[in-house]
Order: structure tokens, then C-alpha cells, then sequence
């Protein structure tokens, strides 16, 4: 029986949130009636308002207990107002991760994972498989630029996901099959040790009820592929599905993709050799999963892309502004490789270090992959979840940057700031996991008044 269809009424809590709108979106279409709530509210929240949901921002602990069920964010601390009142009131309460459970127990879904990579994964999967002539439904941790969502109930028998690591939330899903595009060491606070959250990859690998397939470029996701018999892409000379021929096609990305099929050409309207490996990625697994490779390959030239990965906010008198969600030294240095590979004249980057923890444990390696741009402006670290820790600033990220690096504290500040700088034939690339995307949309707002 479906644990998850006896409740009628179902209330989230942080419901602003990339992962927990996407699912509001789901059980809606599922058939529940939903309500959520978030401290910040924004365009998600926004969003679930307009599509008749009914939301709020702040505290309704009385809506929370009159619910059938109530889910939260892994985020939501167990004090929250709207928690204890359903507690209180004997109201089921979920985390995520179980509501994620729950819904795959019955749907078992292709799961995208990995320390990066996996929200691009996930969308371009979708995009393969609309292609190919189908409508999954899905789950995404970001906002498909062409479909206007992150979620979407289509094929009850067809459901594909963001497989997330954090908080051990992809331990909780039922698969029938699994692509792992890296792991690295992040989500420490959670998992310890690497070794702990390499064990988490493989314990989740090993219960897949269909294929696994990993990149052979990675360490990390090597070495599961070894121990799993993992099908395998990459550059890497004995990946089973090779990539070759890479080359970039203004903001695309062109290259050869060998498999056990034959040879396929592949192009991503995306920079970057990452982009090419998150496809490749996509094709052999959907290839393992039955699917034409010819048509899910062919279909990737349609990828429009996801909100905050390499998307182009504006180009005005010269100027490119760009927005990525990257955090992590691997994903910066990814971005920036990709984004030099357009041919700019000259590169910013614009980066907000994301969680104390993170930006104390990574600060050289964030500097040493920041000073691949020309100019670099780091600003203070956008918390999250975390309080603030004695000496942690973006100072730390900026000291370890060297050369052409400036420190502007205040976020406010950083639009004008790069406004007053830049020059014909700049790209300015603003990085982060915070709410550095607004400062994305002030500079491509300062740069259209100037023209």
C-alpha cells in the first residue's frame, strides 16, 4: 500500500526551498491538497501561490496541526514552531528524505547523484527522454528554463530525480537506476569522513534495482564503479561509453561519444568540458535503461538549461553577466573553464562563499580556483543553515586569492561595484549558492541603464 496516499492534507514546511517546492508540486499533482510555509519566502513560494497552493511566510502552527501529514526540509530545525504544534497534536511529521522514500517506494525512480553535477544531470534526462517521446515526471533542484519548474507529474511509471547526498537523503530512495557523476568530499558535517560518505555512494549504488553507471574521470566515482562493476563514461581511455573530439561552439559544447553501440556526435548549447561528461553521463544510463542513445543524444540540442548553471542573465554594450550556482572549488574551476573556453576578453569573478563551515575547511582551495579568472571580487559568506563562526568572513577566500582580488563585505555593494569596473568585451560571472543570484540581476539591470 501506498504509506503516502492516506494522507489527504499535506503541509510543508520550508517550502521556498528548491527541493521541497519541486515536491510540493509533485503530491499536488499527486492528488493532495497542499499547503506550505518558509521563513524567506521567494519566486518558489511565489511560484506555488500562483499555481493555487496555499502558502505562506512565517509561523501558522495552527495550520500545521490541523494537517494529516506534515514534511519538512532536512534544514528545519526540530524547535520550529509548526513542527512541535503538529507534534503536539499527534500529526505524522516527515523529514525529506522520507517523504522522497515514500514517493519512490511506489515509483521507483531513476536517481542522478553525485558531489556535482547531478541538478544538470537531472534536467538534461528529462530533455533526453521528452525527446525520445516521453513525459517522466521529475524532480529537480532548480528551475528548468524551458519547462518554468522543477518538478512535474507526468508518466506515473517514468519518474527521474535529483539523488542527493546531503542530510543522506538519496539512502532513503527506491531505484531502478543510478548515475553517479562524482564524489568528492562535501556534506562532511553529515557523513564525517570521506570514506563514510564514499560508503553512503556505494551502499546506495548496491541497491539499485537496474543499472549503475559512473564517470571514469572521477576518483571518487572510479572507484565505485570498481567495486560495483559500474558501467563507466568519460575522457578516460577504458570508459565505457568515451568521450573524444571536445570542442567548444560559442556557448556550446561539440564532442564524439563511443559506446557499445557505435559512435554518436552530441551537442550541448552549454560550455564546457564538464557539460559533456554530465551528457555523456545521461546517455549511457538511458542507453542501460533501454532507450535509444541515437535519439536521447540527439535530443540533448535542446537543452535549454537550468536556472544558476552558466545561465546568461543579460548581454548589454558589450558587457555578458552570467549567473552559476557553483560552490565548491571543483565546481568553480569547472564554471570558469568552461566560461574562458567563450573566448571572453576578460573574465570576473564574483563569488559568495557558501556556509561557515564550508568556507573555513576550503578557503585556499576556493582562493587557488577563483584566480583562474582575471578579476576576482569575493564577498562575505551567505550563512545558510549555519551561524556565524568567530574569524570566518570571505576575507579568509579573498586573502587566499592573490593577484587581481578585491573584498566587498556587503552583497548590496557588489552590483555597483563591478558596474563601475567593467568594459566592453567583459564577462562577469557571479558564483554562489546564496542570494548572490540577486546581485547577478542588479548588474544586468545597471547594465542595461547604462546603455
Amino acid at each position: 500500500m501506498d504509506d503516502l496516499a492516506r494522507y489527504r492534507q499535506v503541509h510543508l514546511v520550508g517550502a521556498a526551498g528548491a527541493g521541497m517546492s519541486g515536491l510540493a508540486t509533485i503530491l499536488s499533482g499527486l492528488g493532495h491538497l497542499v499547503s506550505g510555509s518558509d521563513l524567506r519566502g521567494g519566486p518558489a513560494l511565489d511560484a506555488l501561490a500562483a499555481a493555487g497552493l496555499d502558502v505562506w511566510v512565517g509561523h501558522r502552527p495552527e495550520r500545521a496541526a490541523a494537517a494529516d501529514l506534515v514534511a519538512a526540509s532536512s534544514a528545519v530545525p526540530d524547535e520550529d514552531p509548526e513542527l512541535s504544534a503538529a507534534q503536539a497534536a499527534g500529526v505524522p511529521v516527515w523529514r525529506r528524505p522520507r517523504l522522497l522514500g515514500e514517493l519512490t517506494a511506489v515509483r521507483p525512480a531513476l536517481g542522478m547523484a553525485g558531489s556535482h553535477g547531478k541538478t544538470t544531470a537531472t534536467a538534461m534526462s528529462v530533455t533526453s527522454l521528452r525527446a525520445a517521446g516521453e513525459d517522466p515526471t521529475f524532480v529537480v533542484g532548480g528551475e528548468l528554463i524551458d519547462a518554468g519548474a522543477g518538478a512535474h507529474v507526468g508518466d506515473p511509471g517514468l519518474f527521474v530525480l535529483e539523488a542527493d547526498e546531503a542530510f543522506g537523503t538519496f539512502c532513503e530512495l527506491t531505484l531502478r537506476g543510478l548515475l553517479v557523476t562524482s564524489i568528492e568530499a562535501d556534506h562532511l558535517d553529515h557523513y564525517g569522513t570521506l570514506d563514510r560518505l564514499e560508503a553512503a555512494f556505494a551502499d546506495v549504488a548496491s541497491r539499485s534495482g537496474g543499472p549503475v553507471v559512473a564517470c571514469a574521470d572521477d576518483e571518487g566515482a572510479a572507484r565505485l564503479a570498481a567495486g560495483c562493476g559500474a558501467v563507466t563514461y568519460g575522457t578516460a581511455p577504458g570508459a565505457d561509453w568515451r568521450i573524444h573530439g571536445v570542442r567548444p561552439d560559442g556557448w556550446a559544447v561539440r564532442f564524439g561519444l563511443d559506446g557499445p553501440g557505435g559512435s554518436l556526435e552530441v551537442c550541448v548549447p552549454r560550455p564546457g568540458v564538464h557539460t559533456a561528461r554530465n551528457a555523456a553521463g545521461v546517455v549511457a544510463l538511458l542507453a542501460a535503461c533501454g532507450y535509444d542513445a541515437e535519439a536521447c543524444a540527439a535530443g540533448l540540442a535542446s537543452f535549454a538549461g537550468v536556472r544558476r548553471r552558466s545561465e546568461v542573465r543579460a548581454r548589454r554594450g558589450g558587457i555578458t553577466v552570467v549567473d552559476d550556482y557553483a560552490h565548491h572549488p571543483t565546481e568553480i574551476a569547472a564554471t570558469l573553464a568552461a566560461v574562458r573556453s567563450t573566448g571572453p576578453a576578460r573574465m570576473w569573478a564574483v563569488f559568495q562563499p557558501h556556509l561557515y563551515s564550508r568556507t573555513r575547511e576550503l578557503a585556499a582551495e576556493l582562493g587557488a580556483a577563483l584566480a583562474a579568472a582575471d578579476r576576482v571580487v569575493v564577498t562575505d559568506v551567505y550563512g545558510a543553515r549555519e551561524a556565524p563562526q568567530p574569524g570566518v568572513t570571505g576575507r579568509l577566500v579573498a586573502d587566499a586569492v592573490g593577484g587581481a582580488v578585491e573584498y566587498v563585505a556587503d552583497r548590496a555593494e557588489l552590483a555597483p561595484f563591478v558596474a563601475a569596473r567593467t568594459e566592453p568585451g567583459d564577462l562577469v560571472l557571479f558564483l554562489g549558492a546564496g542570494d548572490i543570484t540577486d546581485a547577478a540581476g542588479e548588474l544586468a539591470a545597471l547594465v542595461e541603464g547604462r546603455r
